[in-house]
C-alpha cells in the first residue's frame, strides 16, 4: 500500500510533462538552429570565395580588353599614322603594309586594315582578295557611314560573316582642314581574342551592348540558332549549360559600349555539409542528455508555482470574479499573477465601456476602423532600445522618449479625431524609430504645408500606410525611401504616401482597386479598405483613397478628405 502511495507521489503532473516536453522541443530547436547557422556559415564562406574569384576573373578580362582596345586606339589616333593614311589616300602608294606588319609583331591581337576615301571606295586593305568579299565591303561601307554620322573619334562595331565567327572593328574617320577625307578601319583577329581569354581558368564572353559577340572562349554558352548573339534571358546568377552549373556575372566596359561576362564553374557539393551537420547533431544530443537532469529539477519547482497560480485562477473563474490573486513565489509566476490582476481590472473596465458603447451604436463602425499599433513594431523597438543601452545610452534615452510618446498617443481613447500637427508629431517619432531600426537602408521625407496643420483628421490616419510601405517595400528591395506629402486644395485636404519599393504588377493593382470599391470585407487586404471606408464615413462625397503602382519602381497612396467633413 505504501509502495502505491509513493508511486502516486512521484507521478509527474500533466503540466510538468508538458513543460518538460516544451523544454525538450526548445533543445531540439536549438540543435536545428545550430545546423542552420552552420549551413549559413558554409554558404557565406563559399559565396565570399566565389565572389573573390569572380571579381579577379572580371578584372583580368577587363584589363586584357582595355589593353587591346587602348593599344589599337593609340595606333589609329597616332598623328604619324594618320598622316600615312592620308598620304596613302592622296598618292595611292602601298606604304602601309609594313606599318601593319610591324604593329602585329608585338600586338596582343593582330589587326587587318581597310582604308576608304571620302566616296567610300576602298583604297587600301591588308585583306586577301578572297577575304575582301562583297559582304565585307558592304558592311565596311555602312560602318564607315555610321562612324561619320555619329562624329566619334573611334567608332566600334562587330563584323559577322558566318556563325561562330566575329571580328571587332574600330573605325577612325580622317579629316584634313575640316574636310572629310576618308576612314581607317581595323579588324581585330578573332583567333587572337580566343587565345587571350583561353589562358584564364574560367570562361568569358565579350559582347557589344546590343549583344553582338566580340569573342567567346566556349561556344557552348551561345545559342545554336544565333551563335553571334548573347543576350541573357534573365539576370540569374547561376546558369546551367550542358548540365553544368556556372556562376555568371558581368561588367560594363568602355562607357557601356562593351559587356564582359564571366562564367565560373560552380558544382553543387553537399558532402562536406553532411559531415558538419552530423558532428553538430552528435554534439547536440550529448548536450541534451547532460541537461536532462537539470531540466527535471527546474520543472518541478516551476510546477509548484504554477499549481498555486491555477488554484487562484479557479477562484476567479468559479467563485469570485473580482478576486485579487496574491502570490509570493519570488519567480516569474508572481509576475504572471500581477498581470492577471491587471487583466481582471481591464476586463471590468471593458465591460463598463461596452455598456456605454451600446448607447452610441451608430458610431461603432468608425470606432472599429481606428488604426492600432502593430505588436511587431513594439517588439522591434524594445529590441533596438535594449541593444542601444550599453552602446549609446543617450540615443537609447531619446528613443525611449519617442516610444513613450507613441504609446501615450496611440492608446489615448479620449480623442478619435485630431489636428494634422498632432498626428504629424506621432509620425515623426514613428519614422525616427523605424530609421533607427533599419539604419542606412531606410530614409524618409515629410513635406506637409503649414496650411494643413490645424485641420482635423482621423487619428493615426497615415501610420498604417507607412507601415505597409516599410513591410512590403523591404520584401523586394534592400533599401527604401518614403515620402509623405500634404497640401490644401480648393475643396479638399490631400495626402500622399509614396515609396520606391518593389510595387505591384497591373493584375495585383486592379485587384486592390476592386477591393477598395467593394463593400465586402477583404481579410487579406483589409488595411487599405478600412482606411478608405473610414475616410468615406467621416467626410462623405468623393472622399477616399486611390492607389497607383509600377512594378519594380514603387507604390503610391493618395488620400482625399473633402472639406466640411468630420
Amino acid at each position: 500500500m505504501d509502495h502505491r502511495h509513493r508511486d502516486r507521489a512521484y507521478k509527474k503532473s500533466r503540466f510538468q510533462q508538458e513543460l518538460e516536453q516544451s523544454v525538450s522541443r526548445k533543445l531540439i530547436s536549438s540543435l536545428l538552429l545550430g545546423c542552420l547557422l552552420f549551413c549559413i556559415a558554409i554558404a557565406a564562406v563559399n559565396a565570399l570565395s566565389q565572389n573573390a574569384r569572380r571579381e579577379d576573373h572580371l578584372e583580368s578580362v577587363a584589363s586584357t580588353f582595355h589593353e587591346v582596345y587602348n593599344n589599337t586606339s593609340a595606333f589609329l589616333l597616332d598623328a604619324g599614322h594618320t598622316e600615312l593614311f592620308l598620304s596613302e589616300l592622296r598618292n595611292d602608294q602601298d606604304n602601309l603594309r609594313y606599318l601593319i606588319s610591324q604593329y602585329n609583331v608585338s600586338a596582343l591581337v593582330e589587326i587587318q586594315l581597310i582604308l576608304t576615301d571620302s566616296e567610300g571606295k576602298v583604297r587600301f586593305t591588308t585583306f586577301s582578295e578572297g577575304e575582301m568579299n562583297l559582304h565585307r565591303q558592304e558592311f565596311n561601307g555602312i560602318a564607315v557611314d555610321n562612324a561619320c554620322h555619329l562624329m566619334r573619334t573611334v567608332y566600334t562595331t562587330v563584323y559577322h560573316f558566318r556563325a561562330n565567327s566575329s571580328e571587332y572593328v574600330m573605325i577612325h574617320p580622317l579629316y584634313r582642314d575640316g574636310g572629310y577625307q576618308g576612314a581607317a578601319a581595323v579588324y581585330l583577329n578573332e583567333n587572337d581574342w580566343t587565345k587571350l581569354f583561353g589562358q584564364y581558368q574560367y570562361d568569358a564572353i565579350l559582347t557589344k551592348s546590343n549583344g553582338d559577340v566580340i569573342t567567346c572562349s566556349n561556344s557552348s554558352f551561345l545559342s545554336q540558332k544565333n551563335a553571334n548573339k548573347y543576350l541573357p534571358a534573365d539576370a540569374a546568377q547561376y546558369v546551367r549549360v550542358n548540365g553544368n552549373r556556372y556562376l555568371r556575372s558581368s561588367r560594363s566596359l568602355e562607357n557601356g559600349t562593351v559587356l564582359a561576362y564571366s562564367f565560373i564553374y560552380s558544382p553543387t557539393n553537399y558532402s562536406y555539409l553532411f559531415v558538419g551537420l552530423l558532428l553538430i547533431v552528435l554534439l547536440g544530443l550529448s548536450w541534451a542528455a547532460m541537461f536532462a537532469r537539470i531540466m527535471h529539477a527546474m520543472t518541478e519547482q516551476m510546477v509548484k508555482s504554477v499549481d498555486t497560480l491555477v488554484r487562484e485562477i479557479r477562484i476567479i473563474r468559479k467563485e469570485d470574479p473580482d478576486h485579487i490573486i496574491e502570490i509570493d513565489t519570488g519567480d516569474e509566476i508572481e509576475e504572471i499573477a500581477r498581470q492577471v490582476n491587471k487583466m481582471v481590472r481591464s476586463i471590468q473596465e471593458l465591460s463598463q465601456r461596452n455598456i456605454a458603447l451600446a448607447e452610441v451604436n451608430n458610431r461603432m463602425e468608425m470606432q472599429n476602423l481606428q488604426a492600432q499599433i502593430n505588436p511587431h513594431f513594439i517588439y522591434n523597438t524594445l529590441d533596438n532600445i535594449r541593444y542601444l543601452i550599453p552602446t549609446d545610452p543617450q540615443r537609447a534615452q531619446q528613443l525611449i522618449g519617442r516610444f513613450i510618446g507613441i504609446l501615450r498617443y496611440s492608446i489615448n481613447n479620449t480623442k478619435h479625431n485630431v489636428p494634422v500637427k498632432d498626428d504629424l508629431n506621432y509620425l515623426q517619432d514613428y519614422l525616427v524609430i523605424q530609421s533607427t531600426r533599419f539604419g542606412a537602408n531606410f530614409s524618409y521625407e515629410i513635406d506637409i504645408d503649414d496650411a494643413c496643420m490645424e485641420f482635423i483628421i482621423p487619428k493615426l490616419l497615415l501610420q498604417p500606410l507607412l507601415e505597409n510601405s516599410i513591410k512590403y517595400g523591404f520584401q523586394k528591395k534592400p533599401c527604401i525611401h518614403i515620402r509623405v506629402r500634404g497640401w490644401l486644395g480648393e475643396d479638399a485636404l490631400y495626402f500622399t504616401v509614396e515609396d520606391n519599393g518593389g510595387g505591384v504588377d497591373e493584375t495585383m493593382l486592379e485587384q486592390l482597386r476592386d477591393i477598395l470599391r467593394s463593400d465586402e470585407v477583404n481579410i487579406e487586404h483589409n488595411g487599405l479598405q478600412n482606411i478608405n471606408r473610414r475616410i468615406w464615413l467621416g467626410y462623405g462625397g468623393d472622399s477616399g483613397l486611390t492607389i497607383d503602382s509600377t512594378e519594380g519602381e514603387g507604390f503610391t497612396v493618395k488620400l482625399k478628405l473633402r472639406l466640411g467633413g468630420m
